[in-house]
């Protein structure tokens, strides 16, 4: 088994300047970028506070407790990483997103797990949906926008805005991450319904018609 799968991680990785297999440096990239920006802003996040029509939301005041032991910001972080988490690692992106994606259908056999699925986002995540190679749907691509981007990483902007310059290393660090994912990654990646895929389109269908052939990954 052992001697299959090195075979297999050594086979062409893209096909029409399209990624048909990731690798772990790939993942590790990502996994590094993104908590990456998401602990910033945690940082960022400890201690601030918004407030509407002049009203502090701060939690250790309308409890009696000290503001350091119990802030609105302090709350948020477990609940926002939660959230966001639920999204990308409860199955959500999977359904909406991934199960429409090659990889998903091919990568598993390759890596010699068939239940599991492995891309530059997830990396040994369970295959719990069956492969729909149909269009990503307009309600999957609004939903991936705004839970998975905007929620997830727009969100603590909310509460930066009386901390300027965590503020801006936060928007700078984010903005690094998206910038370079949509560059070198989105305008290669095989999930052509994805709402941040930059695939040109000659490349997509010569990519499909060597799917279709079996010389990707093989009938």
């Amino acid at each position: 088994m052992a001697k299959n799968q090195t075979n297999d991680n050594q086979k062409q990785s893209t096909f029409c300047g399209i990624h048909a297999r990731y690798s772990g440096r790939d993942a590790r990239w990502f996994a590094t970028m993104s908590f990456s920006a998401m602990i910033v802003g945690y940082i960022g996040l400890w201690g601030s506070s918004i407030s509407y029509f002049g009203l502090s939301f701060d939690m250790g005041s309308f409890l009696g407790l000290d503001s350091f032991i119990l802030t609105e910001s302090m709350i948020m972080i477990p609940i926002h990483f939660i959230i966001a988490m639920l999204f990308f690692a409860g199955g959500i992106e999977w359904y909406l997103i991934c199960r429409h994606c090659p990889c998903y259908e091919h990568s598993g056999k390759e890596h010699g797990n068939e239940n599991r699925f492995y891309c530059l986002a997830n990396w040994g995540s369970p295959k719990l949906f069956k492969y729909d190679p149909s269009p990503v749907t307009r309600i999957g691509q609004a939903v991936f926008l705004i839970w998975g981007i905007g929620f997830a990483f727009l969100f603590p902007v909310v509460y930066l805005f009386d901390r300027f310059e965590w503020l801006f290393v936060y928007l700078l660090v984010v903005g690094a991450f998206l910038v370079t994912l949509r560059h070198f990654h989105c305008s290669t990646c095989p999930n052509f319904g994805c709402p941040l895929n930059s695939v040109p389109e000659e490349n997509r269908e010569e990519f499909m018609e060597k799917l279709q052939s079996g010389e990707i990954y093989g009938k």
